[in-house]
């Protein structure tokens, strides 16, 4: 069994912006991002859907 990846996806680019492992994120509706992560969103994707998605990588 894989890990349980939690992934940022915008809609508008149609593509990953950010990638988290680690359950307990999911088990805890979180999904953690930094101060520059979060000031790299705001600047390159304000005002675009994004949604976040659970995923299970295969090993």
């Amino acid at each position: 069994m894989g890990a349980v990846i939690m992934q940022l996806v915008c809609d508008t680019c149609k593509k990953v912006l950010l990638e988290k492992e680690g359950e307990e994120h999911l088990l805890n509706e979180r999904f953690p991002i930094t101060q520059e992560e979060a000031q790299n969103l705001d600047k390159e994707h304000r005002g675009h859907e994004c949604h976040i998605e659970a995923v299970q990588k295969l090993d």
